[in-house]
């Protein structure tokens, strides 16, 4: 991909519920081989952009271009990992099932997956420390174990932009780290990564950008400088400021 050619640009983005708005004239633009968390209040509609990017939701204006192109035109491009809530985990297939559910894509509904989509599965399973889990059932997973199981899907999509929704909620400790590991190693790789993500005091180290929203786009751009009080008292409000542990550099 051209490395000047925004992987993802919003332009002028409203989404609105019921006539009110959720998101409202946004624009966006992060370049090949960020590293950026999402962050803001609780309704904020930072999961809401997300879906909008991906086409799930329809916007009332604006538009959004994966590397200058329509989404659609440029799905195989974008890898996706849900809220962990939103899904089904009763579900009866294996772990191994799931994540060669992200080649279906480009195989298509038609061609079924063989060896090396099998080989390929096993080996992103073994890049999030899942491979000894493979044949489990989703159901008798962990929460963190399935949320391993869910990036090591978005891995098996050999995506250029990864679009992750809240992926620390309810993870331990090891699985913290693990995922912290693999988004490093995807941006070293050139990729893009979004997270949605709400723990504040973590931001700094976890990502070298950010985008702050509440409804409006606060401030987006490196994590040093825009993180400030001023950016979080405008989409947090004063009380925010007195729980958090600021950058002072």
């Amino acid at each position: 991909m051209a490395s000047d050619i925004p992987t993802l640009a919003i332009n002028d983005l409203t989404v609105a519920y019921r006539e009110k708005p959720v998101l409202w004239d946004i624009d966006l633009e992060v370049m090949p081989g960020a590293l950026m968390g999402i962050i803001g209040p609780n309704g904020a509609g930072k999961s809401t952009l997300i879906k909008a990017i991906l086409g799930l939701v329809k916007p009332a204006s604006g538009e959004v271009r994966i590397f200058g192109k329509p989404y659609r035109e440029q799905r195989q491009l974008v890898g996706y990992v849900p809220q962990r809530s939103s899904v089904d985990w009763d579900f009866p297939t294996s772990a191994l099932d799931v994540v060669m559910m992200g080649m279906y894509g480009k195989l298509g509904w038609v061609r079924r997956p063989g060896k090396a989509e099998r080989e390929r599965a096993l080996e992103c399973l073994d890049q999030v420390g899942m491979t000894a889990f493979a044949e489990r059932q989703i159901s008798q997973l962990s929460g963190g174990q399935q949320q391993r199981v869910f990036l090591a899907r978005a891995l098996a999509q050999d995506a250029q932009l990864y679009l992750m929704d809240e992926p620390f909620v309810g993870v331990d400790a090891t699985t913290e780290q693990a995922i912290l590991g693999l988004l490093r190693r995807l941006q070293g790789q050139g990729k893009t990564v979004l997270v949605v993500h709400h723990d504040l005091e973590t931001v700094s180290s976890a990502f070298d950008q950010v985008a702050i929203l509440n409804v409006q786009l606060i401030a987006s751009g490196t994590t040093a400088e825009t993180l400030t009080p001023e950016n979080l008292r405008k989409a947090y409000g004063a009380r925010m400021l007195t729980r958090l542990e600021l950058p002072t550099g």
